[in-house]
């Protein structure tokens, strides 16, 4: 039996956070690594559902949960999020030195940006 490597950095800030309403699409197949922040700041809205913004140095440094994955969980969140037509997959730096995976999104800018996504129940 062939073993996947966990070796993709992937940082989540809304419902794929541990405990929260989405973690268990790829729970089973994670190792969770902590709850980390971005270096750099990010706007976190809600619309609809949390979305992080394009990089623009405005908001707030993200709260994430890291977790280490393999291609084809990476494959099956991409597909979840509707990467690459509704979210976008992009490297970003944490405050603990890693360069992880995080999805935005280009929509409007609601001007209230949040430091983390608190709703566990809605998905």
């Amino acid at each position: 039996m062939l073993i996947a490597k966990k070796d993709i950095p992937l940082a989540v800030y809304g419902t794929l956070r541990k405990g929260f309403a989405n973690y268990a699409v790829h729970s089973e197949a994670s190792t969770f690594l902590g709850t980390f922040r971005t270096s750099k700041k990010y706007r976190l809205i809600i619309e609809d559902y949390p979305c992080v913004l394009p990089f623009n140095n405005s908001g707030h440094q993200i709260e994430v949960d890291l977790f280490m994955i393999d291609a084809e969980t990476l494959s099956r969140i991409d597909q979840f999020e509707g990467h690459p037509d509704l979210y976008q997959r992009t490297e970003v730096l944490l405050n603990n030195g890693v360069l992880a995976w995080l999805y935005i999104r280009e929509t409007e800018d609601t001007k209230i940006y949040l430091e983390k996504y608190t709703d566990m129940d809605k998905s």
